[in-house]
């Protein structure tokens, strides 16, 4: 026995499955397939409930299209987060990133100054220190094909990769601040750095529901 409720509940399962709309698009969505059915039982008293839903569905196209529909009709959240993530990580190699003071030394080292330092390393076959200096900003870099709609980006564990990327040098730095002595210090580039990554991860997070707000 065909039930409305129950099929318009299943139709609003698979459209959240295989498309990147968000539980407010799909209320609207919803909203907007009832109407229909309800119209198409107007339009013909004879009509089976089962035969206007299928028609209404239909009409509203695929998933995929209909994500594509909305997506051109709002502003994506996601890509101006992503932007603001990359503009930090820019913006911190031009900051101090870290800093030694002792009663002889008062050293300060910005962040384009550890791009030599890397390729020393590399040189060098340091591999710890290629992979804790190398590993970080190749994962950002990574991130670059987001600006593409792959699915691929859809994945929840890209986003955690690169929160925890920039979450680990965070809490570190943190736990670093009770050190009031002299020595090694975070500079502010290493906190907008650490920044950078969270920001990002976050926009990889909404890219993945691909939300849109309206405009």
């Amino acid at each position: 026995m065909f039930e409305l409720d129950t099929e318009v509940r299943k139709w609003r399962s698979g459209v959240e499955h295989r498309s990147s709309l968000s539980a407010r698009e799909l209320d609207e969505l919803e909203d907007h397939l009832r109407a229909r059915v309800d119209l198409e039982l107007e339009l013909d008293a004879a009509l089976a409930p089962a035969n206007a839903f299928a028609t209404a569905v239909d009409e509203l196209g695929e998933p995929s299209t209909i994500s594509r529909e909305f997506t051109r009709a709002g502003r994506p959240r996601w890509r101006s987060l992503l932007l603001a993530g990359w503009a930090l990580y820019a913006t911190s190699f031009l900051m101090p990133a870290f800093g030694y003071s002792s009663p002889s030394i008062d050293r300060t080292t910005y962040g384009y100054e550890i791009v030599p330092q890397l390729i020393q390393h590399t040189v060098r076959g340091e591999v710890l220190a290629v992979a804790a200096l190398w590993l970080p900003n190749l994962i950002l870099l990574l991130t670059l094909p987001a600006w593409r709609r792959r699915r691929p980006w859809r994945r929840a564990w890209t986003a955690c990769i690169v929160g925890l990327t920039g979450a680990l040098p965070l809490g570190l730095g943190l736990l670093r601040l009770g050190d009031a002595g002299p020595g090694f210090h975070s500079g502010v580039g290493f906190w907008v750095w650490c920044a950078s990554f969270v920001v990002v991860a976050t926009a990889l997070w909404f890219r993945r529901r691909d939300w849109a707000s309206a405009v």
